[in-house]
């Protein structure tokens, strides 16, 4: 893993343990608390308050509109510590690195076209969590966080409008941005920017959020993916017909472990590629991790600019930091899980684990969940884990929106991917636009064009070179997909899959062949590959797998998209989440990939006992269910929404409730 060399003294820091005495990460408690501690995860208090305040490249409003603007309906800051608390966010006491006093993971950041400072949100702010327990607010670096996001954007934009339109709101705050005496030239020039920065918050609101309150996301849960795949598609190709609503809500992941893991995200779509070829093109062999962390900067607030025209590949100007993102992965490989808080004198913490019941729990653990979630060392460093994806009857709202398609608009006819020969047609998966977008975005800036496409050339004529050195220069943002046909299955990464009827329609990808009834997580994936990636692959797979396979596309389609869809009659397919190791399971409720049971406890339960609603934005700990309180003045979590389906995952229903306990009390200890 690349270490950047200006803070390497940072991360070897001695641990410290915080206590409330110091409270060395700045955390503003606010009523009902009187202390604050961090767990042993090997981050430094150092590390930790970099993490929470370095930028990545995003711009969300202009930094000093957003210290001194008020909320909609009331003369209080927008950025009062009460108010960003309500809203699921830790706020700070100012420090050196933060010193007006922001939230965790608000920071100065990009600035915007006409140079002014930004501000921007980090991955801190989705990825830091604060447990409250008795008085006592334990902060989990990594850990899901249960902040409102849509609430947070849809207030902000409210505040701005408001700003705007009343005179005596607008007058205070030109008041505070505006030279004393300034023109009222000025005055006019401001009130036409917040005018416009209100605009431009309510597109992307209208774009990537729920339009009704039914369907709201409510704290700890935003859909990344369709933000991205917006932002990606329709804002910067500036087609709008491509939009879809982003309407498959997931929770935030933890963090810990992420770099070790060969696939990451829910759906395991992003992969953490290494690539020595990446060195000279994106200045790091670390491509997927830097690709990964560049999407998710474009899906929130930041932005990439693709050339109208090009005749050789070029890098898309983008506002991505590099650099800060491959010193945040950095950092990650080096944060362990946080272990459950036992007693010790003169400190209650969470309350010991029944060792007797953990060892009876360890037991059950092995024989009911070890097939997919493996037991690992927290502290090792040098451990890799392989992804295993499986569907479980969980809700399919996000697979079905990562396969969805766009149109291509000034793509058409570039290549797909740097070193790929498919070149996008009128349509294609827009999990593809956003591959190649991203790929662009992280070019080495100080690359001539020429350069890269000598590399380019240098590389494809390179006799014998394996397809995985190819692929491994991009991020995936593939689905990973089992497709039985008879007594053939399929078992690999596709760019996109219709249903159509009894047949499925799949474009670009690439499936080892197996028998069926191969167990796939336990024995591995076969090594017959199938290619479906171009129109010559595709009718190879034709004739050699009669019946199974159909090249969907005739000889003669002009589009270019087409050459690389085939079609499977009389198709199943299961498209599953990623199963991860559960180090650390006791500190990121609520559970499944969606956030839809909310302990533990409710987990563990056949799906149709689980609990049909309850409230999610308390930050008190339910020790006894391992989860967070059920407190009626947050928001009402229904699982009969779209996209909130609490089915699935039945490993735990059948057990008696003692051994259900015995299990429970072992998760606790991991």
């Amino acid at each position: 893993m690349l270490l950047h060399g200006r803070w390497m003294a940072v991360l070897l820091a001695v641990y410290a343990p915080v206590g409330a005495a110091d409270n060395a990460r700045h955390i503003d408690l606010g009523p009902g608390l009187t202390a604050v501690t961090t767990l042993e995860q090997n981050w430094s208090d150092k590390v930790s308050n970099w993490f929470y305040n370095v930028p990545q490249g995003s711009r969300l409003v202009p930094y000093d509109w957003f210290l001194h603007l008020e909320q909609a309906e009331s003369q209080v800051p927008f950025r009062d510590a009460n108010h960003l608390r309500a809203l699921g966010y830790i706020p700070r006491t100012p420090d050196p690195l933060n010193p007006d006093g922001l939230p965790i993971g608000f920071i100065q950041d990009e600035p915007f076209e006409d140079e002014t400072t930004g501000l921007g949100i980090t991955c801190a702010a989705c990825h830091t969590s604060q447990i409250n327990f008795k008085g006592t607010a334990y902060l989990i670096d990594g850990g899901p966080a249960l902040g409102d996001f849509e609430r947070l954007l849809k207030e902000l934009a409210a505040a701005l409008k408001a700003t705007a339109e009343q005179d005596a709101k607008f007058a205070r705050f030109a008041a505070t941005i505006l030279p004393a005496g300034a023109p009222d030239d000025d005055k006019t020039a401001l009130r036409t920017s917040l005018r416009s920065m209100a605009g431009r918050r309510a597109d992307y609101n209208k774009r990537n959020l729920p339009l009704t309150e039914k369907d709201r996301f409510g704290p700890g849960r935003v859909d990344a993916f369709g933000a991205i795949f917006n932002e990606v598609s329709v804002t910067f190709l500036g087609m709008p017909q491509n939009l879809q609503a982003a309407n498959a809500p997931v929770s935030y992941p933890c963090l810990w472990d992420a770099p070790r893991h060969d696939r990451v995200q829910w759906n395991g779509a992003a992969k953490n590629q290494v690539s020595p070829l990446g060195q000279l093109l994106f200045g790091t062999t670390e491509v997927g991790a830097l690709g990964r962390n560049s999407g998710e900067v474009l899906g929130v607030f930041g932005s990439a600019e693709i050339n109208a025209h090009e005749l050789l590949p070029r890098r898309y100007s983008s506002t991505v930091n590099k650099d800060n993102l491959l010193e945040i992965e950095a950092a990650l490989t080096s944060l362990w899980s946080p272990k459950w808080p036992r007693s010790v004198p003169g400190n209650a913490a969470l309350g010991n684990i029944d060792d007797a019941m953990s060892a009876r729990g360890e037991v059950i653990y092995k024989d009911n969940c070890l097939t997919c979630h493996e037991l690992i060392d927290r502290k090792a460093t040098d451990h890799k884990f392989k992804a295993r994806l499986s569907d479980e009857g969980t809700d399919q709202s996000l697979i079905r929106n990562f396969g969805r398609q766009a149109q291509t608009g000034r793509l058409k006819g570039r290549r797909k991917t740097l070193l790929g020969f498919e070149r996008f047609g009128e349509n294609d998966a827009t999990g593809v636009i956003l591959k190649h977008v991203v790929e662009r975005v992280i070019l080495d800036p100080a690359l001539n064009p020429r350069r890269i496409q000598f590399a380019l050339v240098e590389e494809a004529a390179n006799e014998g070179t394996p397809l995985e050195r190819i692929d491994a220069l991009n991020p995936g943002y593939q689905m990973t997909a089992t497709i039985e046909v008879g007594d053939i299955k399929l078992v690999g990464q596709f760019d996109s899959l219709v249903k159509d009827g009894p047949s499925l329609t799949i474009d670009g990808g690439r499936f080892h062949l197996m028998a069926k009834g191969r167990n796939v997580l336990i024995e591995g994936l076969g090594k017959d590959l199938v290619d479906l990636r171009s129109r010559t692959s595709v009718q190879e797979a034709a004739a050699r797998l009669v019946n199974v396979i159909t090249a969907d596309a005739p000889d003669g389609a002009d589009d270019i998209a087409e050459q690389s869809k085939a079609r499977l009659s009389n198709a199943v397919a299961k498209v599953g989440y990623k199963a991860r190791p559960l180090n650390g399971v006791w500190a990121t409720a609520p559970y499944l990939h969606n956030g839809s049971v909310p302990n533990l406890v409710e987990l563990l339960k056949p799906a149709a006992k689980r609990v049909k609603s309850f409230h999610v934005g308390s930050r008190e700990f339910d020790r006894e269910n391992v989860g967070f309180k059920d407190d009626p003045s947050q928001p009402l979590f229904d699982t009969a929404v779209g996209g909130n389906a609490n089915t699935g995952h039945k490993y735990g229903g059948s057990l008696s409730h003692d051994d259900r306990r015995d299990l429970l009390e072992y998760l606790k200890s991991l």
